[in-house]
């Protein structure tokens, strides 16, 4: 049988279609290209946004083109059915314990914690789609991150849908983190929120299997948006955490998710943003311009910003975004770090890239595919790309 696979959105998406993916490979069934004609296309479809909902859409009306038969998952498949002709909807729910630890085929493992968000912020859909939160027993963390040891995976990506809400008989993610690193294997945190963040959480990125790189879900630096989009916590929360954050070591990187152009956004709360931005060193974003979702309190609020005006602040942030990031990696510049090797490197032959522990992707010249982490120093930064050399 010849099986393709479609994947928008998130992390967790990703996992969710390798899970899926594993048993096709394991029945010895093929993974082909939606080109060639498969007996069945999955499409893991996405709704945080209005350009995602229409992008699933468009894929579904591809894969239909191609493929005998079209299976379905994720949130927008999920909220909105009556938009696709199939019925043949897959549920998630499961895949975290049934299936945890997949052939990802990449040196870098995602594994999943939780899932789920009982948040309801007032933009938000995914909670309409995934429900309430779950969190995986730790005992079944740890067999997952020790599968993943004996696989030769040298990094595990903790991800979920709010893992700042991880919680299992009353250990939450600290303690959940404290456990993981006894074991030595690299541990990558996805997004989190700043208000799951206090000084012990910090605490843990002196531990070197905790790779310094924090990224925050922080969405606005105006503390009115922040309240009218249901976060639970101000900018002063977010400025303490970079301070913290520098006493530990300049090497970590702070990065964020911010939204633009939110309903009563108007010029003064835009440049809260900015100025949060600046004053805490972000120098890595995901910019996003606000979305419209249906059952969202925020859809109903007055003042909805012009889609211009929208598109103007996410030029600012990007710009602001490129200027503070090449500051950072410029300071990186001579520094020796251990580099995971994902994949060849478009600089061609015999060139590699990798992501050092505070996420700047480096390219480098090798040609050896015996090891999967190597000391690179950091040597040049042109043209927006890092490169590196093996430190012999």
């Amino acid at each position: 049988m010849k099986v393709s696979f479609i994947t928008l959105g998130c992390k967790i998406n990703q996992f969710y279609t390798d899970c899926i993916r594993q048993k096709y490979i394991d029945n010895g069934d093929e993974i082909v290209p939606l080109r060639e004609h498969p007996d069945i296309a999955y499409l893991n479809t996405c709704s945080v946004t209005t350009h995602a909902g229409s992008e699933s859409r468009k894929l579904y009306r591809r894969a239909k083109k191609y493929a005998n038969e079209v299976r379905l998952m994720g949130c927008h498949a999920k909220l909105f059915p009556e938009e696709f002709e199939e019925n043949y909807f897959i549920d998630e729910f499961g895949l975290i314990e049934e299936y945890s630890n997949p052939d990802q085929n990449r040196s870098r493992s995602y594994l999943p914690i939780q899932s789920g968000c009982n948040n309801f912020c007032t933009y938000c859909i995914v909670p309409y789609a995934r429900g309430e939160n779950y969190s995986l027993p730790i005992s079944k963390v740890i067999q997952n991150i020790e599968e993943r040891i004996d696989a030769g995976y040298p990094e595990v990506i903790l991800t979920g849908i709010h893992i700042g809400s991880y919680k299992y008989k009353n250990i939450g993610l600290k303690g959940l983190l404290k456990e993981l690193l006894k074991y030595n294997i690299r541990i990558r945190l996805s997004s989190i929120k700043p208000g799951c963040v206090d000084k012990e959480f910090l605490e843990l990125f002196n531990n070197k299997n905790l790779m310094p790189y924090l990224h925050l879900s922080q969405q606005s630096g105006s503390d009115s948006i922040l309240k009218r989009m249901g976060r639970k916590y101000t900018k002063e929360k977010t400025l303490w955490i970079s301070r913290e954050l520098s006493q530990i070591g300049e090497e970590v990187r702070l990065a964020g998710d911010f939204i633009v152009g939110f309903p009563g956004e108007g010029k003064e709360e835009f440049q809260d943003t900015v100025n949060l931005i600046k004053e805490s060193n972000f120098t890595h974003l995901h910019i996003f311009r606000y979305s419209k979702r249906p059952y969202t309190l925020a859809s109903l609020f007055p003042d909805q910003v012009q889609d211009s005006i929208k598109k103007e602040r996410a030029e600012v942030l990007k710009s602001l975004w490129k200027k503070q990031r090449a500051r950072f990696i410029q300071e990186q510049i001579g520094k020796i770090y251990r580099v995971v090797i994902e994949k060849k490197s478009p600089l061609g032959k015999d060139w590699q890239t990798g992501m050092t522990p505070n996420y700047i992707r480096v390219h480098f010249h090798h040609n050896s595919k015996k090891e999967n982490v190597l000391p690179i120093r950091i040597k040049d930064f042109k043209e927006g790309r890092v490169y590196g050399e093996i430190e012999e």
